[in-house]
């Protein structure tokens, strides 16, 4: 009996599986009214469910529901629903055979629900108060460009505090409702109310959904022996963010050890954007992240190291540009059409980098490119924009995403399309700027107005190429053209930029 009770609760969850959440909050409240058995749990379901609706209702406007770790637990959320109303129809059956089969296991099932939908209760107004403070510190920056990082954290840990202590007493006062007419609740029962509501904490780690299990934790200890004390001959570069080093591991494994700047305002967003980030996408095109270290004011992040370094280094030195041929040139470009079209397509999200440029493409041995540094990294629903606040490189970033604060994966294209120019030519952005002493665009940012002899001049001279290699490089010219586009929406996507460049290489190889 229970074994066929069982097949039927899956085969009614499969039919539900195309009913979106409000759907079945509508189908439990009804179900709800005319149930022979569990009564009152199935009505306290009820209610509950009928929350969460209002909850979901206040979370639909918001910027949050475009990202992927909002979107997950209302998936999963949905899954709870049906597995609600399946146990809530159940109980309709009041015969005694059915009581004495499935009444334990329906009774602990039923309480199972209930703790998952207590749960969804005390996130998603977690959820909104994200989203609120994300708004509210994004016009407080408009509005005051000069406040500090330090002043808008104590603003915003002020407001969390006051939150939390909101959302404490709300909750414990909901749970005093619904025991109205009931039997006092055990003390165990008060206890878990009360470390439900007051570990949020917890409730923001599981936000993530366990990202970065797979990442090592190093001791700082490590690395000190792997950079010698942080020794000056193994810094291979630095940024806003702090210092990268070269690094050996005891295994003999050389790696990239990135120590974030405890000064810099910058810092800790980037590396918890890079942890959330990174070891969810497994592309050959995209760096590896290999671990961490966390002690004290310490952030460090541990990648695989690239020993050809960065495009840029490797496009500002004349000697090294001149061994660079065509051919490694195209696998280059190639390499980061795929990497970011494979972003824009990830897990039925699109990521946006948001700083895509020559040196966040580090090289390895055999020139293969890799996109890195995801501190700025959004995630976005397809085709969709979003307002933030304007970060970026100056040069790379897209105009019309300065100009309004809107952005889409259209910003990358418009990165790619001027790390394209300088692959072609030979020259970085800052060059063009230094050379005429001005903060105007440079001559790349216009390129879409170019006529095809000015397109040409932009060529690098050190290239020496045959004929159909230079029909390869006009066919590469006339996609970076595409891609600088002013406005977005003529741009064109990185797969169909992608497909372009395929059929170029094609088209033109013998």
């Amino acid at each position: 009996m229970a074994l066929w009770s069982g097949v039927g609760q899956v085969a009614n969850i499969a039919q539900l599986a195309g009913v979106d959440a409000y759907g079945l909050i509508s189908m439990i409240v009804e179900a709800a009214k005319t149930v022979k058995r569990n009564r009152e749990t199935c009505q306290l379901l009820a209610r509950r469910a009928r929350m969460i609706g209002d909850l979901l209702q206040q979370l639909e406007g918001t910027q949050l529901m475009h990202h992927m770790e909002t979107r997950n637990p209302v998936e999963q959320l949905e899954e709870t629903l049906r597995h609600a109303y399946v146990l809530i129809t159940s109980c309709h059956d009041s015969s005694y055979l059915h009581s004495f089969c499935m009444g334990g296991k329906q009774a602990d099932q039923l309480r199972e629900v209930q703790n998952e939908i207590t749960f969804y209760l005390q996130l998603f107004p977690l959820v909104s108060f994200v989203d609120n403070t994300r708004t509210w510190e994004r016009l407080l920056s408009r509005a005051c460009p000069l406040c500090t990082r330090e002043s808008t954290d104590a603003l915003c840990a002020a407001r969390h505090v006051e939150h939390e202590d909101r959302l404490r007493s709300e909750a414990l006062k909901a749970t005093k409702i619904e025991n109205l007419g009931r039997h006092p609740p055990l003390k165990s029962d008060k206890e878990q109310m009360e470390g439900q509501v007051m570990n949020m904490g917890g409730l923001v780690n599981l936000i993530g959904g366990g990202k970065g299990a797979e990442l090592s934790c190093f001791s700082f200890s490590q690395i000190l022996a792997a950079t010698d004390n942080f020794s000056e001959k193994k810094l291979v570069g630095n940024g806003g963010f702090g210092y990268v080093y070269k690094g050996n591991l005891i295994n003999g494994r050389n790696v990239a050890i990135k120590r974030f700047d405890a000064c810099s305002c910058q810092g800790p967003d980037e590396f918890r954007t890079e942890i959330n980030a990174i070891p969810n996408l497994r592309h050959k095109n995209i760096i590896d992240l290999l671990g961490y270290c966390v002690q004290g004011e310490e952030n460090i992040l541990v990648y695989e190291y690239m020993p050809n370094k960065c495009l840029a280094s490797i496009i500002a030195d004349e000697t090294k540009r001149e061994l660079l041929n065509w051919s490694k040139r195209l696998q280059i470009i190639k390499a980061i059409a795929d990497g970011l079209a494979f972003l824009h397509g990830h897990s039925q999200m699109c990521i946006v980098h948001r700083d895509i440029k020559a040196s966040n493409i580090l090289l390895d041995h055999e020139m293969n490119a890799k996109i890195t540094d995801f501190g700025l990294a959004l995630m976005l629903t397809p085709n969709t924009t979003a307002e933030v606040v304007v970060m970026g490189t100056y040069g790379y970033a897209d105009p019309e995403y300065v100009a309004t604060g809107n952005i889409s994966e259209k910003a990358d294209v418009y990165g790619f399309g001027i790390v394209l120019f300088e692959i072609i030519s030979g020259r970085l952005i800052r060059s063009y700027m230094k050379a005429e002493g001005t903060r105007k665009l440079p001559p790349p940012a216009y390129a879409h107005k170019y006529d095809r002899k000015k397109l040409l001049k932009l060529v690098d001279p050190l290239l020496c190429v045959n004929k159909h290699e230079w029909a390869q490089i006009l066919e590469c010219v006339r996609v970076a053209q595409l891609c600088v586009h002013h406005f977005a929406k003529h741009r064109p996507t990185m797969s169909e930029v992608v497909t372009m460049l395929g059929v170029a290489q094609r088209a033109h190889a013998k």
